[in-house]
């Protein structure tokens, strides 16, 4: 089987314009994002899924200087661009990560894949329920099941977050094999936050890889940088306080009012008698 992680990257970006190409210690973030990936032991190649917008050249030059292989797909249909990177490239299993991770933790991306393989599942990541700090988001499934579930999601919503469908949509989780791997002792901080969202996050990101003049430390571990942070919390601070989108939340609420929705359609198109009578009463009114 080939294991790939696939990164969905674009310049993009509301809060922070191109971010995935800001510097970190002297190279790109995205540039960052890859070289933590490729220290990873279980992965077989390295990929990232960008856009065909003519904004996303920057990234595919980055790719091609750094011999790392590419898709240019769709923007807002993310599912299918990174489905396409998978088949392109012929991965049995994906690793999907976001640009915006530059803090990722290798040993983690190991660990999924490693449960993965071993436990037969469609799906495993580390935020089905967060424990982990966000900005070390990992997701493993294989591309059959993203085959599938291509097959089932037409809802926008769904094709924009790629997998959610399998482990958070209510219409599609229970057709998937799914497991998360809860934080270890010492790391499940779930309201620590190194994502690259906004300037103070990379303001943070810079301060934490080059802590002390030390320069870019490839074996920086989750734990590490929790460590760090409990160690000089006025730095985290600025970061602490940016409000920040929760789609996780977001997802869910959309997923419970799309529920509430059917359930009330149902009830308002079957009649006592358990008949469906919407149809006949259309017709009725038309006379």
């Amino acid at each position: 089987m080939k294991v790939a992680a696939i990164v969905q990257a674009r310049m993009g970006s509301s809060r922070l314009p191109g971010k995935v190409l800001l510097d970190i210690c002297g190279k790109p973030a995205l540039q960052r994002v890859i070289e933590r990936l490729r220290a990873a032991r279980l992965l077989d190649d390295v990929i990232v899924a960008t856009t065909a917008n003519e904004t996303d050249d920057a990234i595919v030059c980055l790719c091609e200087a750094l011999h790392c292989n590419y898709y240019r797909g769709s923007e807002d249909d993310v599912l299918s661009r990174v489905l396409e990177a998978a088949r392109l490239y012929k991965a049995d299993v994906i690793v999907e990560i976001t640009a915006d991770c530059p803090l990722l933790d290798y040993n983690h991306v190991d660990h999924l894949v490693n449960l993965f393989l071993e436990g037969g599942y469609d799906h495993v990541s580390n935020i089905i329920q967060r424990t982990f700090p966000r900005g070390y988001d990992t997701r493993v499934f294989s591309r059959e099941a993203l085959e599938r579930t291509n097959n089932e999601v037409d809802n926008p919503i769904d094709r924009q977050h790629c997998s959610t469908w399998q482990y958070l949509n209510p219409k599609g989780k229970q057709g998937y094999k799914c497991a998360n791997w809860p934080a270890p002792p010492g790391q499940n901080r779930p309201e620590i936050e190194v994502t690259l969202d906004e300037l103070e996050d990379l303001l943070l990101i810079r301060w934490i890889y080059g802590f002390e003049g030390q320069g870019y430390n490839l074996e920086l571990t989750c734990g590490q940088v929790i460590s760090l942070i409990d160690t000089y919390p006025e730095v985290y601070k600025k970061v602490a306080k940016i409000q920040r989108k929760d789609y996780f939340e977001e997802l869910k609420q959309y997923y419970e009012g799309a529920k509430k929705h059917d359930e009330q359609f149902q009830v308002f198109s079957t009649d006592s008698g358990g008949r469906k009578s919407g149809g006949t009463r259309g017709r009725a009114g038309k006379r």
